[in-house]
């Protein structure tokens, strides 16, 4: 009986060697890696997965939820206190954003530390922080989809941020709205941004990173040697190992936090209420902070000059940086200005957190909250259905015509 099965057992896999390349998959899998491996090389992968768990949490909120300003809020807060596990999957899709910004973050400073970013690895650099651009962009348009009062004011705020651009900011901030006002149409682009857009372009750039990533092999630090690049661990099944332990114990890390600090969730949005004080995600704290150094005809300066010119040297970084390659103590032009932008976000993120409300988009706040059609929100019911459609008078109309000309 035993040997019958171990002959169809390799009858299977002759059937799948025969049609499928796991030799080749084999040999480079289990391709050697440079020496001196960390763990701050498992950083890529802990970034993958939280991209994976992302998408897999955010198809299952989609179940539930609706893009609409009458019942987006009565949505979320449907799942979180009726759909079995709902909060707990929110928690995870919550929390697991913040923590892919801070693993995104560290893993582009790790490339810096080593100078991974330097010849033949310029593209990797590149498409690597074209993705922490569509990271921050799902987390700019996530936030509103609750429509509560945060989600709102942060997001006309962001807004009033994008119209001071020169030349195309009035374009880009009304295709943003879907028009004048923030409202309905906001709400359904946002979201198809969100779950539809920016998912597939981060799928493809992370493939198009990975190609070059595993074309280029990996970097490994500067005091490898040419011998050493190729003389040590294979990548299967040695770092996957590793990376499936890093991946556990962030899936742990993650899971007691979404279990225990639950998601917060305020009233639903007014946008009548010009009182309200705007604070964006944590991650967009630092740029609300500086926004209030820079004031009247200066006040582009902090909402576009600088993130621009900062994400453009960023971009670049690999063809303005010629030096050798070594750790970047050893380097003190990019370790002074490393630290500088490091420690003045971190200063500026808490500064934003604690500060009080900013004072240069008042006027354009307080000129968004006036009541208008397209953003006047229905007041849902304590126990309304989440999806309640109901006809309009004139449906009702229209379908007794038709139903007396039937008869």
């Amino acid at each position: 009986m035993g040997a019958r099965k171990d002959g169809r057992l390799e009858g299977w896999k002759a059937f799948l060697r025969e049609r499928l390349p796991l030799a080749s998959v084999d040999t480079h899998l289990r391709k050697p890696l440079p020496k001196h491996i960390n763990l701050l090389f498992s950083l890529g992968s802990l970034a993958m997965f939280l991209l994976l768990l992302q998408a897999a949490t955010g198809a299952f909120l989609a179940f539930y939820y609706s893009p609409s300003p009458e019942h987006a809020h009565n949505a979320v807060t449907y799942i979180s206190e009726e759909v079995p596990f709902g909060a707990f999957v929110r928690g995870l899709h919550h929390w697991g954003a913040s923590a892919m910004v801070i693993i995104v973050v560290l893993h582009l400073l790790r490339v810096v530390l080593y100078s991974s970013y330097k010849a033949p690895r310029e593209l990797t650099w590149i498409f690597g922080v074209l993705l922490l651009l569509i990271v921050l962009g799902f987390g700019f348009t996530g936030y509103l989809l609750p429509w509560d009062e945060k989600a709102y004011w942060a997001t006309v705020v962001g807004v009033e941020i994008a119209s001071t651009a020169p030349g195309l900011g009035d374009f880009v901030a009304k295709v943003m709205r879907g028009g004048s006002e923030i409202g309905a149409v906001t709400l359904s682009r946002f979201y198809a941004l969100h779950t539809i857009w920016l998912p597939w372009l981060a799928f493809g750039l992370v493939g198009v990173h990975l190609f070059f990533v595993r074309y280029y092999g990996s970097s490994g630090t500067p005091k490898n040697t040419p011998e050493e690049m190729k003389t040590g661990k294979p990548f299967y099944p040695h770092q996957v190992f590793e990376d499936v332990v890093g991946m556990l114990i962030l899936f742990v890390v993650l899971a007691a936090v979404a279990l225990f600090v639950p998601v917060p969730l305020e009233d639903v949005a007014d946008p009548t209420n010009a009182d309200y004080d705007p604070r964006p995600e944590w991650y967009f704290l630092f740029l609300f902070q500086l926004l209030k150094y820079f004031q009247g005809p200066f006040e582009i300066i902090g909402t576009f000059v600088i993130p621009t010119v900062g994400m453009l040297l960023l971009l670049f970084l690999p063809f303005l940086d010629r030096s050798e390659r070594a750790v970047l103590w050893k380097r003190p032009i990019a370790l002074t200005v490393t630290s500088v932008c490091v420690v003045g976000i971190v200063v500026l993120t808490i500064l934003g957190g604690t500060s009080k409300k900013l004072e240069t988009t008042d006027a354009a706040v307080q000129e968004t909250s006036q009541p208008t059609e397209q953003i006047q929100t229905e007041t849902v019911e304590e126990g309304e259905a989440v999806f309640d459609f109901q006809l309009t008078d004139e449906e009702i109309e229209g379908a007794k015509a038709v139903e007396e000309e039937s008869q």
